[in-house]
């Protein structure tokens, strides 16, 4: 009894913990989703981090910069010097070998120094600066560009869902016709052969079927996969197709796509590049001070308070201005502004570029809702054709070749309703980015 009841449990509690596991999505949430964990977004932003640590490793250099050092010496051997002996009344040419110095030496000191001026690091640090907002519009890319593939990936699997369905919903049509034509055919109303064509028909939706669930299930992974969502994990789209809403053509975001900010900022680093090179023409001043003090022993006594310890210190400036380098600089200077103007050049067609991939985004997608309109009273004029040679099938009228090509038509509309519905979804992901709506 006590196994039963066990068992009765489990068979409920496992479907209920099953169910619990599903997360549901909705196209909004899982764009919000794979924002915050797709790899690449999360790339993006650790590049940006550094991004902004370079810009503090800049800054650092034109700060004070203060070391403290403490030298410690024990010559074992103290070092030898040779002086004239003539000055000790010895003979001229011969030298007495001498020995100065205490074994025991340490000395503690302390430097300062500091960049008074220096054209090329005012510039560099502002290029760093322009270099971070450079990366944050690249991460803004990335998450457009995240944005677009979790979009298409969702509408991949309603697509994948709904011909599924349409899939099911033929295979029960047809399934009620075989039904009906096989009692036919044991009443002797119909031959063997047109029972074999609509079993034959089935077969083939059948193994469409099959196929169209493996699709679904690949195409639900490839969804978790754009959204950064464990493989594992089990997920239902609550969005339907019918709730997809039409994209604004009057749109004009298009100049804060990420794209054009990345040229502009191209642009910007490139300007000064050019300051940079122009920078190196300038003289650089920097300031210096150190103190120290020295200790020299004849045994390891420094921290007695009565030893002596001699002191020096110095303040001083440095001024670097460069005369001549070979004409390297001024060929650096030319190289920049070349590349600047390069780069503006691309800004600009980059502009026109963009205002052409509006265009045809739009043209697309007018071209798209157009063909699925077609589809759509393609579809409905197939299905009437079908029901009408079904009917003329059944009250002995029509032929069963006729009934085949028509269910033939119908599948193949259905089909290219399919595919027709998929090219608009797609079309219109494609103009969102275009006008810059991610």
């Amino acid at each position: 009894m006590a196994y039963k009841l066990k068992m009765f449990l489990i068979a409920w509690i496992i479907p209920f913990a099953a169910f619990a596991q599903t997360q549901q999505y909705s196209l909004q949430q899982a764009l919000e989703y794979g924002i915050k964990n797709n790899a690449q977004i999360l790339t993006s932003e650790l590049d940006a981090q550094n991004a902004q640590i370079t810009v503090n490793n800049r800054i650092a250099a034109g700060l004070p910069q203060l070391d403290a050092k403490l030298d410690y010496q024990n010559f074992f051997k103290l070092p030898t010097s040779l002086l004239p002996a003539e000055f000790f009344g010895g003979e001229a040419g011969d030298f007495i070998p001498v020995q100065f110095g205490t074994e025991q030496n340490m000395t503690a000191s302390i430097s300062a120094s500091q960049l008074l001026f220096n054209g090329a690091f005012i510039v560099g640090v502002s290029a760093a600066k322009e270099y971070a907002i450079l990366v944050q519009k690249q991460s803004r890319l990335a998450e457009t560009e995240v944005k677009k593939n979790v979009e298409t990936a969702y509408y991949s699997v309603l697509i994948a869902k709904e011909f599924e369905i349409l899939l099911q919903k033929n295979i029960n049509n047809l399934s009620a016709v075989l039904f009906e034509v096989s009692e036919m055919q044991k009443q002797g109303f119909v031959e063997a052969v047109d029972v074999d064509r609509l079993t034959m028909s089935k077969i083939t939706l059948n193994g469409q079927l099959q196929n169209a669930v493996r699709q679904t299930a690949l195409a639900t992974n490839y969804l978790k996969f754009t959204m950064g969502l464990d493989m594992a994990t089990a997920i239902e789209l609550t969005d339907t197709i019918g709730a997809i809403t039409a994209v604004n053509l009057t749109g004009t975001n298009y100049l804060t796509r990420p794209e054009f900010g990345i040229l502009q900022s191209t642009v910007a680093l490139n300007e000064l590049n050019v300051k940079l090179n122009k920078a190196m023409f300038l003289p650089t001043l920097a300031a210096y001070g150190s103190y120290s003090q020295n200790a020299q022993r004849n045994s390891f006594n420094f921290l007695n308070s009565d030893g002596q310890w001699f002191e020096t210190g110095l303040f001083g400036l440095t001024l670097a201005v460069p005369i001549f380098s070979g004409m390297e600089r001024k060929t650096g200077v030319q190289s920049a502004q070349i590349a600047l103007e390069k780069a503006r050049l691309t800004l600009s067609n980059a502009t026109q570029g963009i205002l052409l991939e509006v265009e045809k985004a739009k043209t697309d997608y007018m071209n798209a809702e157009n063909d699925l309109n077609v589809q759509q009273q393609t579809i409905e004029l197939a299905q009437k054709i079908y029901n009408t040679a079904l009917i003329k099938y059944r009250e002995g009228v029509g032929s069963s070749l006729e009934l085949n090509n028509a269910e033939s038509t119908l599948y193949q509309a259905q089909g290219s309703y399919i595919s027709a519905m998929f090219s608009l979804l797609n079309a219109k992901t494609a103009l969102n980015k275009s006008l810059g709506y991610y």
